[in-house]
C-alpha cells in the first residue's frame, strides 16, 4: 500500500488525516457557507462548527474530518478568496513593485473580501495568532513575491543595501489597503499603484529619479546667492 502523504488542510479533494477521498461538494458548501456568515455579520467568535454545519448542509463530524478547528476552517476559506501571484518574469523592478501593489486592488474590488478581512482585524486583538496565521497561509506567496523583487533590487544596486525589507513590503501595500479595507474607497485604475510604487522608490533608489550622483534633485529650488 502507498504511503500516506500528508497535505495541507485547504487542498480541495483530500482529506488532512488521510483515508477516503473527501467530496470537493462538500468542501465547497462549508466554505462558502463560512464566508457566507461572516460576510454576514457573525463575528469569529460567534462562529462555530455548528453554525457551518447546519448552514452547508453536512454533519459536523464532515468538518471535522477536513479542519481540526474553527481557526484553520476560517483561514481555509479565506484563501479561496486569493488570486495567484501576477507573473513578473522579464519585468524591471518598478513594474514587478507596480504588478503587485495593484493586485490589492483587483482583490480589494471584491468587498466580501473587504468584510470578511475587516473582521479578521477585528480579531487582533483577542487572537494575534490568527492574524499571523492568516499573513503566513493567505498572503505569504505575494508578499515572498515582493521581497524577492525587493532583494534583487538591493543586489543589483538600484536600491539602497540598508533597506529594510520587510518595512519596504509595509509601506507598499499599507497605503492601498487603508484606502480599500479601512476606508472603504473604490480605486479605479493603476495610476494609484503606480504613485505609491515611484514614492516608494524616489525614497528609496540610490539615484534619484531625473537625478545624478552629487547633483540636487530638479525639483529643489537653486541655491540663494548669500547677502553681501
Amino acid at each position: 500500500m502507498a504511503p500516506h502523504v500528508e497535505r495541507p488542510a485547504a487542498a480541495p479533494g483530500h482529506s488532512p488525516r488521510g483515508g477516503r477521498q473527501r467530496d470537493p461538494a462538500a468542501d465547497r458548501a462549508i466554505l462558502d457557507s463560512t464566508l457566507g456568515l461572516l460576510s454576514e455579520g457573525c463575528s469569529f467568535g460567534d462562529l462555530s462548527m455548528d453554525l457551518v454545519a447546519q448552514r452547508a448542509g453536512v454533519a459536523r463530524a464532515t468538518i471535522y474530518r477536513r479542519w481540526r478547528n474553527k481557526e484553520e476552517l476560517v483561514l481555509a476559506a479565506l484563501s479561496t478568496l486569493d488570486l495567484p501571484v501576477p507573473p513578473l518574469e522579464g519585468l524591471g523592478l518598478r513594474d514587478q513593485l507596480v504588478a503587485l501593489v495593484d493586485q490589492l486592488r483587483h482583490r480589494g474590488q471584491d468587498t466580501n473580501l473587504h468584510r470578511l478581512i475587516g473582521s479578521l482585524l477585528g480579531e487582533a486583538v483577542r487572537r494575534p495568532q490568527l492574524v499571523e496565521r492568516f499573513e503566513d497561509t493567505v498572503v505569504a506567496a505575494r508578499r515572498e513575491a515582493m521581497l524577492r523583487a525587493l532583494r534583487d533590487g538591493v543586489a543589483s544596486g538600484e536600491l539602497r543595501a540598508d533597506l529594510d525589507l520587510n518595512d519596504a513590503v509595509e509601506l507598499l501595500t499599507g497605503p492601498m489597503a487603508a484606502r480599500m479595507i479601512l476606508r472603504q474607497r473604490p480605486v479605479e485604475s493603476v495610476a494609484f499603484a503606480e504613485s505609491i510604487v515611484d514614492t516608494f522608490l524616489n525614497g528609496t533608489r540610490t539615484t534619484r529619479v531625473g537625478t545624478g550622483p552629487g547633483t540636487a534633485p530638479d525639483h529643489l529650488p537653486p541655491p540663494q546667492e548669500p547677502l553681501s
